[in-house]
């Protein structure tokens, strides 16, 4: 009988992506396409050849940024929605950095991913000082907080940080602030892509060997038998969220300061890379590594949808299909586990 939490936790996610592709194979069958041609298409547009790779892991860095950041919410019992708006925060902290100061050192690009960083931070910790302060639901405060991001976004791409012109964007970084090539492709695979494997690392590490991780933990399974023990929750609180808006914030930066090089309404960020790090965290089970693949997996479908749309009559939402069944079997995942328990029961009988 399968009752290991490790074996089922990486079991769970596996079938749920399984079914997901079994189910839209049953569609695309049903619209009198051929779905191992779609599947094709879809695997070797997102993985063969080194720049369908490079084009994967460039959609994949913003989504491990807004993934972990999610996570990190997550292990503090909170549920970020902000990602999308931290984002925001930090990619026009960025700009301005990168597009407006002149000094060499602050418009280096370890110190604009910091400042950036940090943007982020500040955006999501007001939504941890409402909860710990006032008991207003984080769910509630960064919601709302997207939206004030969006218009300040829009304010500032068309008043203040606008570059001259007609298009709603700013002007180009400096080239001290851009976050270099990683590969000598067409696709600006940037060093953002080894940040992100950083920051997997480093959350793994903050969450499982230090002290905070163990408070941030503590206060997501049992507040009040946290603060029985001494920990401060109130101030865990504000730090998680923090430290959640801190990482999606490097996923705005890194739009920002690779690929163009510039905040521009059409560069990325308004995209949904913010809600879609929801997603991650709930198919990698809250947990970094997990959250990497399943970062990997989203960006493959994205890539490899559009080959697919390109090569057969199967338009890409159908990708976007799959990962919201994805989602939905994650979200039943109690339904599943039950499957693999009884299947197990069944053979040992």
């Amino acid at each position: 009988m399968i009752n290991n939490k490790k074996v089922l936790n990486i079991l769970v996610p596996i079938i749920a992506v399984l079914l997901a592709l079994l189910i839209g194979a049953g569609i695309i069958l049903y619209m009198g396409e051929n779905p191992v041609k779609a599947y094709y298409y879809l695997f070797t547009g997102a993985f063969d050849g080194l720049t369908p790779i490079a084009r994967t892991l460039l959609e994949a860095t913003p989504l491990i940024f807004t993934g972990l950041g999610v996570l990190v919410a997550f292990k503090g019992g909170m549920f970020n929605i902000g990602a999308q708006g931290q984002m925001m925060m930090a990619g026009l902290t960025a700009a301005a950095i990168g597009g407006f100061v002149a000094n060499a050192f602050i418009s280096n690009v370890f110190v604009i991913l910091l400042i950036g960083g940090f943007a982020g931070f500040f955006w999501a910790s007001i939504a941890g000082w409402l909860k710990a302060k006032l008991g207003v639901h984080e769910v509630i405060s960064t919601i709302m907080l997207n939206y004030i991001a969006v218009s300040f976004e829009q304010y500032c791409l068309n008043y203040p940080l606008k570059a001259p012109g007609f298009n709603p964007q700013t002007p180009a970084v400096i080239e001290g602030a851009r976050l270099g090539k990683l590969l000598d492709v067409r696709v600006p695979l940037n060093y953002g892509f080894i940040l992100a494997l950083v920051a997997v690392f480093l959350v793994w590490f903050i969450l499982e060997k230090t002290v905070l991780g163990y408070h941030i933990k503590a206060v997501g399974y049992n507040p009040t038998a946290a603060e029985n023990n001494g920990i401060n929750v109130k101030k865990i609180i504000v730090l998680t969220l923090g430290i959640s808006g801190f990482l999606a914030g490097l996923g705005g930066v890194e739009r920002v300061l690779g690929g163009v090089g510039q905040y521009a309404y059409k560069t990325g960020l308004t995209a949904t890379y913010g809600f879609d790090g929801i997603a991650v965290a709930l198919l990698g089970k809250n947990n970094p590594i997990g959250a990497l693949l399943a970062a990997i997996l989203f960006a493959a479908l994205r890539v490899g949808g559009r080959a697919m749309q390109f090569n057969t009559n199967i338009p890409s939402q159908m990708v976007i299909m799959i990962q919201a069944i994805i989602i939905l079997l994650i979200a039943a995942e109690n339904m599943i586990r039950s499957w693999l328990e009884k299947g197990s029961k069944g053979g040992a009988e």
